[in-house]
């Protein structure tokens, strides 16, 4: 497992704790299993009580068939999909607050998953920024979490990279001018299709890629019309306490390039103000202002 780790000292009496970790080795869940026992060691737990339950390594559990099988199409993992030159560009962090998260899903059917919601609202003010033509197609780069997906299921403590990522395909005039919930529905639609048969289809479709000598596609390319949006929802992200007390700010250090999005539990969630999140979103510097305008409805 290759790892590192760096503190740094601020003159104002903060911390900030840096770490890289491998994303072959662990996911974003392995991730912060790990910083989670990391930080309860720094404390003085023992180590039955910083981790009460070691990491499963069996990586069998997600090996190839033989012989593998592939009965569904895989693009999203295709390097002719990463089409797009690289770009420059900048990360803001967006509040979502309670109120215009609610209005969010509101917009939406009854039941809508946060994450499909705001990433629906995400898309709209991308589509409006970058003044996509209405006649054109956009990619948005779903993750799906696999763990009780698969059956049987992975164990609970399972450390790795248990990610499987599909493909919405919706044309920019839909995403402008159906109801926010089209759109909803259309991410909802591909996150519930990754079941057992089709992560089976995926692990197969990259080990006879892996055969042929072909890499795994990168994110950093992705055309201007795309959109690929990660969800922290849910992980223990503000744990992270080192003996400080909880963390003021936690977010990725680095982006996967212009169009990436991470969608994270808003760092102030126990300050009475309830259940709104934060969105991180790396966009070229000329479209912030228009973005941002669109985002929070202020055009």
């Amino acid at each position: 497992m290759h790892d590192d780790a760096e503190v740094t000292f601020l003159k104002c009496g903060g911390v900030a704790v840096g770490t890289g970790m491998h994303h072959v080795t662990m996911d974003g869940a392995g991730a912060f299993q790990f910083i989670r026992t990391w930080t309860g060691l720094s404390r003085g737990l023992d180590a039955a009580a910083a981790s009460p339950s070691l990491p499963s390594h069996d990586r069998t559990l997600l090996r190839a068939r033989s012989p593998p099988h592939v009965p569904f199409e895989h693009p999203v993992y295709s390097p002719s999909y990463l089409n797009g030159l690289p770009r420059p560009f900048v990360t803001r962090v967006y509040s979502v607050p309670p109120k215009l998260l609610a209005d969010i899903k509101g917009d939406c059917a009854p039941g809508v998953f946060t994450y499909g919601a705001v990433t629906a609202h995400l898309w709209r003010a991308m589509c409006v920024a970058r003044g996509l033509p209405h006649d054109a197609e956009s990619r948005l780069r779903v993750p799906a979490n696999i763990r009780q997906r698969v059956r049987p299921p992975l164990p609970s403590p399972y450390f790795g990279n248990a990610i499987v990522r599909d493909l919405v395909t919706v044309p920019v005039r839909d995403i402008l001018s159906q109801p926010l919930g089209f759109v909803a529905e259309r991410i909802k639609h591909a996150v519930a299709r990754v079941d057992d048969a089709f992560v089976r289809s995926v692990i197969d479709f990259l080990e006879l890629e892996s055969e042929k000598g072909n890499q795994a596609a990168r994110g950093q390319f992705m055309p201007e019309t795309d959109l690929w949006v990660v969800s922290w929802l849910g992980m223990p992200i503000y744990d992270a306490d080192f003996g400080w007390g909880r963390p003021a700010f936690v977010a990725p250090a680095q982006m996967f390039g212009s169009g990436t999005a991470y969608v994270t539990q808003a760092p102030d969630k126990d300050d009475g103000s309830g259940g709104g999140v934060s969105v991180l979103f790396a966009l070229e510097p000329e479209y912030i202002q228009c973005f941002e305008k669109a985002f929070y409805g202020t055009e």
